[in-house]
């Protein structure tokens, strides 16, 4: 095995909280909320704790993924040898899609936040959102271009400082409860509830991304699904305690009508003077670890798909002094801002991102069941087992809720302004029109390799020796 073949392990449990912490929350919880809370109304703390629901079903099963396989890219390759190669590639090569809109949405909305933020304090100031987008992409492609241990102190600091802005203002919220705020708590009736909890689980996804980052922790094992509980049961913490504070301490309808900043008004009526400052850099944090952790993960996952061959073989390389993977850092920077470029063309696609998620996770669930015949080397070795019987609760509990995720985006996706259901779908209508050259890409990559003497789901099948190395969790 040469040297710059695999990846080192660097990161602690803080900073691998922090990244899975950092990946969930973003700014959708200082934006989404007021729209939410326009649906169902004071309720929408408990539409973000019901939308936690499918979250234990993810921890549970990417617990048994990450302690069986603590391995770059863990997800692609418990998919690709545990259920089957065909789908591991296709849907990792749609998933692209999903994930780099989602980083566009995260760095355009950094530049809007941004904005809006300055024009708070000099109402003449102008600034194109889509220039912050692209520096703030940069900025973090290059630190993580140093490494990974200059991308996980970054990632701890800027957690610590969201975290901290999250709380004040939701002890402070919470501190001013008027109950007269907290009536009706379901004005708009169980069908507002329901959409409710739909909108609010865009928030809670990413918690799969730790697995991407699994051959970079130290003392895998354990680490890895510890990480995942913590950051959970933190996560909950915050879901539940920002909105409640904002609802306990301003009316809903009040809320709907201030629309995205609702937050930041009512932290700088209950905060003076310093009140939209703690929103800001709060808000800034959760955006930047998201983009930070999201720039970190993709580029592991690119790894793996080309040292089984999915890609060019040239996209696995790991520079020898950083032990960052350089060429796919590359190559994942040049099409998020080939997204931004386009990025009005492209915002259906963060519909199409849950929607992929959902698919991805009913397969991970599959996984699960099938990682103890498939690889029970790896499986023994584990020290978290579910036996049978939570194997397939996992995968019963992950179809429904996933299913449901699914269904949602898509009325959520025909919704129009009034809440009528007259829109034409169009991430549908694009999921269905990608999801067929993904397939084709699958099929010619097959060919090509095939001419040239390699057999691509052999390779999909077996563990290649960077994976078997990262699973003996050798440095």
């Amino acid at each position: 095995m040469t040297e710059n073949k695999t990846l080192e392990r660097r990161v602690n449990l803080f900073e691998a909280v922090a990244t899975i912490v950092g990946m969930v929350i973003g700014a959708s919880i200082f934006i989404l909320v007021p729209t939410i809370t326009g649906i169902t109304g004071p309720s929408v703390f408990i539409a973000y704790a019901v939308a936690m629901i499918p979250c234990i079903f993810v921890v549970l099963f990417e617990t048994q993924i990450v302690g069986a396989l603590p391995v770059t890219g863990a997800n692609y390759v418990a998919l690709s040898r545990a259920v089957s190669p065909f789908w591991a590639g296709s849907l990792s090569l749609l998933a692209v899609v999903g994930f780099v809109s989602g980083m566009c949405l995260m760095a355009v909305g950094f530049g809007q936040y941004t904005v809006a933020f300055i024009q708070s304090f000099v109402p003449s100031f102008t600034l194109e959102p889509n220039i912050l987008a692209a520096g703030v992409i940069l900025l973090f492609a290059l630190i993580n271009w140093a490494g990974v241990t200059p991308t996980s102190k970054v990632q701890a600091a800027m957690f610590l400082i969201f975290v901290a802005g999250m709380l004040i203002f939701g002890i402070t919220g919470a501190a001013n409860f008027n109950p007269v705020n907290m009536a009706p708590m379901f004005p708009g009736g169980a069908a507002g509830f329901i959409m409710a909890i739909v909108l609010a689980s865009y928030s809670w996804s990413g918690l799969t991304e730790l697995a991407d980052i699994g051959g970079e922790v130290k003392n895998p094992r354990r680490n890895l699904p510890l990480a995942l509980v913590i950051s959970l049961l933190i996560i909950l913490i915050l879901y539940v305690l920002q909105p409640f504070a904002l609802v306990a301490s301003m009316n809903w309808k009040d809320i709907a009508k201030t629309g995205s900043n609702a937050i930041m008004v009512d932290a700088n009526n209950l905060l003076p003077g310093w009140g939209n400052w703690v929103i800001y850099i709060a808000a800034l944090g959760a955006i930047l670890t998201t983009i930070n952790a999201g720039i970190w993960a993709a580029p592991r996952t690119v790894t793996a798909w080309a040292r089984d061959g999915l890609l060019p073989k040239g996209l696995a390389h790991i520079n020898s002094k950083t032990k960052a993977p350089d060429a796919s850092l590359l190559v994942i920077t040049i099409l998020i801002l080939l997204g931004l470029a386009t990025f009005a063309a492209i915002e259906k696609f963060a519909v199409i991102s849950i929607i992929l998620t959902a698919l991805y996770q009913i397969l991970l669930s599959v996984a699960v069941i099938r990682i103890p015949k498939k690889l029970p080397t790896l499986f023994n070795r584990s020290r978290f087992k579910l036996n049978a019987f939570w194997r397939w609760f996992v995968f019963i509990g992950t179809s429904i809720t996933c299913v449901f995720l699914m269904l949602g985006s898509i009325a959520v996706d025909m919704m129009d302004s009034k809440g009528q259901f007259t829109n034409i779908p169009w991430a549908i209508v694009i999921f269905f029109s990608a999801l067929p050259l993904s397939f084709i890409y699958w099929f010619l990559r097959k060919a090509y390799l095939k001419r040239k003497g390699i057999d691509l789901e052999k390779n999909m099948l077996s563990m290649y020796d960077a994976a078997l190395a990262e699973a003996e969790e050798r440095q």
